[in-house]
């Protein structure tokens, strides 16, 4: 009986210690110098249309509420951390749409080729576009939420990639992963749902990227 109550004690004190060894938080970039434009979250349900890497599963759509919640999340910081918005998601669009247009009856451009071409459309330096992998809500029977999203920040004039930040995120209970003591305590101790997990991983991103 004695050992059962010490034991969260000492898992505890074994994750501080865990915790203070873990990998240090990357530098955040400096905040580019220019106008920038965001544009509005899409769930791309092929690996052609994404900027870098792969999707878990090909296929597979987000619902357009989820999105338009993202969309009002990342606004929401953008405004928090001082961000001048330049082009909206609405203005974005609408050179999104004419890209869809000029290519009509074209062979199929690549991802970078198309948003590079949207960033051209608009009077802004650099362009902010957000990409949703992967998204699974929380259920009962032990079944935790997870998410999965890309922020590129694209210099138009320039025509590079500035930075990437990759967000992979399923909550795991403490005793899983001691290193994840912070977010523990930050979430309450409690199973969150998907949309929690990427209000923290907008705000994680932006930060790394200077925005």
């Amino acid at each position: 009986m004695f050992i059962r109550k010490l034991l969260p004690i000492f898992t505890v004190i074994c994750a501080l210690g865990l915790a203070a060894c873990g990998p240090k938080p990357i530098t955040p970039q400096l905040r580019p110098v220019g106008t920038i434009a965001v544009a509005a979250f899409t769930a791309p349900k092929y690996n052609w249309e994404l900027l870098a890497g792969y999707l878990p599963e090909e296929g597979k759509t987000v619902k357009p509420e989820i999105l338009a919640n993202l969309d009002g999340a990342l606004n929401q910081s953008l405004r928090a951390h001082g961000v001048s918005i330049a082009g909206t998601p609405a203005a974005v669009r609408q050179c999104q749409e004419i890209m869809t247009l000029e290519r009509t009856g074209k062979a199929r451009e690549s991802a970078w080729s198309y948003w590079l071409g949207v960033g051209r459309c608009l009077p802004a330096d650099f362009i902010l576009v957000p990409q949703v992998l992967g998204w699974k809500e929380l259920e009962g029977g032990g079944n935790p939420a997870a998410v999965v999203m890309d922020l590129y920040l694209i210099d138009v004039k320039g025509q590079r990639l500035v930075s990437r930040y990759h967000y992979d995120e399923t909550q795991k209970a403490l005793t899983d992963n001691l290193l994840d003591l912070g977010k523990f305590v930050k979430r309450k101790g409690e199973w969150v749902n998907a949309d929690v997990l990427a209000k923290e991983g907008i705000e994680a991103g932006l930060r790394e990227m200077g925005l």
